[in-house]
């Protein structure tokens, strides 16, 4: 009897493991979109960027009179060397006349020195005060090194291709074409000694424009800021210029992309699913490949019309969810469609919802969850968690 009664338990034990559910997830990557502070209208598919410096100076020009001045070098090498020898002979002279100079001044300092008493000697010597011949070093001749090209610094020159510098403007989101056009107009760096202590200014106006309508227009350092603790006379001014031209440049860019741009944000999703093992959630298990599918195309690169169809991949999903919401039995924990399943079903749901920042659906989603929250009997991670994606819902 005791050993029919095992059996029995073993029987039921298994038969209530067999509905229990357990919630699998993966957790997937992906590149959100931001959405821009100022969308521009959705007839805008492409923009050209132009930009004007008052920097003429060319790569080719700067090789050109480098150039010059080695050959120049070179053709007064022979006089530097004549020169240098000349100029060592004085020297050698004027060293002679130094070295009869130091020894007529040590024997009239041995004079008298040896006028002094012994004592008087003695007390000297021992302060290290005695007479010493103090000779001047001989000069030694080095040859002036030959003349070698060097090529020109880039850095220390204003050097600017305005073509590249517009060609380097990206406005993420968008192609390059003539729909827009942005105008970035750079000036010349201006300085200014206070205390010791330099500070610049180098206006820039820039303006977006579709045809003669002004979108947009902002200027850009155009007012005196600290540069650095030295003065204007010791430093490298023309690398400051240049390093703070590519700093506007990168300014502009990010404004741009903050106030226009769709700009890709590394992001995460997870995504709830029941076992399988059985065969018996085939359409959970086809959701669940077909979402993970849908974020894997939202690359950091990835292309408008990718996205579109990303999203419309998980518009499918959610409608596959939200038919398998209708068949879950809320007061039968043994049934195969139990709330188990939908606790998984309703997570899925809003975390699509609010990565695609469709906070209608989702709004509609949490109202529906809110309807069945006591039917759910949800444990104390599952609260945390939808309170954590409603809080999310309130920001879309």
């Amino acid at each position: 009897m005791k050993r029919n009664y095992h059996l029995v338990f073993a029987c039921i034990v298994i038969s209530l493991s067999s509905h229990a559910q357990r919630a699998f997830s993966e957790t997937i990557s992906y590149f959100n979109i931001r959405t821009p502070n100022n969308p521009l209208e959705e007839s805008i598919k492409n923009y050209k960027v132009i930009v004007e410096t008052p920097y003429t100076l060319t790569i080719e020009e700067l090789n050109a009179q480098s150039l010059i001045e080695f050959e120049n070098e070179k053709a007064n090498y022979t006089q530097i060397i004549i020169d240098s020898k000349a100029e060592f002979q004085e020297r050698l002279a004027g060293h002679d006349q130094e070295v009869a100079k130091a020894e007529a001044r040590y024997d009239k300092e041995m004079k008298d020195f040896k006028d002094l008493s012994l004592l008087e000697r003695l007390a000297l010597t021992e302060q290290g005060k005695q007479p010493q011949l103090k000779v001047p070093t001989k000069p030694i001749y080095v040859e002036p090194r030959e003349p070698v090209y060097i090529q020109p610094n880039l850095d220390d020159h204003l050097i600017f291709d305005n073509q590249v510098l517009a060609d380097n403007v990206e406005l993420i989101g968008y192609e390059k074409g003539s729909d827009l056009l942005i105008v970035i107009n750079i000036t010349k760096m201006a300085f200014q000694d206070n205390g010791g202590q330099t500070f610049y200014m180098q206006p820039t106006n820039f303006k977006v424009m579709k045809g003669a309508t002004v979108i947009d227009e902002k200027n850009f350092d155009d007012e005196f800021q600290f540069l650095t603790s030295s003065g204007s006379n010791t430093i490298n001014l023309e690398r400051y210029e240049k390093n703070n031209v590519k700093k506007i440049m990168q300014n502009i860019e990010n404004y741009i992309n903050e106030e226009f741009g769709f700009i890709p944000v590394a992001s995460s999703v997870t995504i709830e699913f029941p076992k399988n093992n059985k065969r018996e959630y085939d359409i959970l298990e086809n959701a669940k490949i077909k979402a993970i599918s849908a974020y894997r195309k939202m690359k950091k690169d990835a292309s408008g019309d990718t996205r579109i169809r990303a999203i419309s991949e998980l518009n499918e999903v959610r409608d596959i969810w939200k038919s398998e919401l209708t068949k879950i039995n809320y007061k039968d924990t043994k049934a195969l469609m139990n709330n188990k399943v939908a606790v998984m079903i309703f997570y899925n749901l809003l975390q699509v919802d609010i990565s695609l920042k469709d906070k209608a659906k989702a709004e509609e989603t949490l109202a529906l969850l809110q309807n069945h929250r006591i039917d759910l009997n949800l444990n104390y991670d599952e609260k945390n968690a939808f309170t954590k994606l409603e809080e999310q819902i309130y920001k879309l």
